[in-house]
């Protein structure tokens, strides 16, 4: 099914990326596995309704991430039709501004995660435990190495990282200001 130049390819490699994210998202909201996955997936339906309309990955991103906010609320809305018979039980509304707070979150966390990523097996490996909370002396421990070593490398990665995440920086910054 040729769909105006984009692919299913296109559509399987965004989902991928993106499923994770918007599940998470949605399982945050709701608490509940089935619930989050099957928001996330019809979500992803309505995407892929409208694939060929998208000029690119921002956009249809957005568009993603709008339909799942606007499928919870429509799920929120339908289990407090359902618990009327409990009049005391207020279901607070989806604040707009926490909910971009949250995709910021969880973008920023992808990007990151994503540049570590593409670092050398050890080097990931360094970084990854220093995020978890380790020193450097716990990290050359760990691995068996020097802490000179864990410092040089660390140092090294800080700056491919930098350069990795150079093309989403403002991007960050931008989300960041506003939101």
């Amino acid at each position: 099914m040729d769909r105006a130049g984009k692919s299913p390819i296109d559509f399987k490699k965004f989902f991928e990326e993106f499923f994770p994210a918007v599940y998470a998202l949605m399982r945050k909201y709701t608490q509940e596995d089935e619930v989050a996955w099957d928001l996330a997936q019809d979500a992803f339906l309505k995407l892929w309704d409208k694939w060929d309309e998208f000029a690119g990955e921002e956009n249809a991103k957005a568009f993603v991430y709008t339909v799942a906010k606007n499928l919870f609320v429509n799920y929120r809305n339908r289990e407090k039709l359902k618990a009327e018979v409990y009049a005391n039980l207020e279901i607070d509304e989806v604040d707009d501004n926490n909910y971009l707070k949250e995709i910021m979150a969880i973008e920023t966390k992808r990007l990151l995660y994503a540049a570590i990523d593409q670092l050398p097996p050890q080097t990931r490996t360094i970084i990854l435990l220093n995020l978890a909370g380790k020193n450097n002396t716990e990290i050359a421990e760990d691995l068996s190495i020097s802490v000179n070593t864990v410092k040089s490398l660390k140092k090294a990665a800080y700056q491919t990282l930098r350069s990795l995440l150079a093309k989403d920086y403002w991007w960050i910054i931008f989300l960041n200001f506003y939101l």
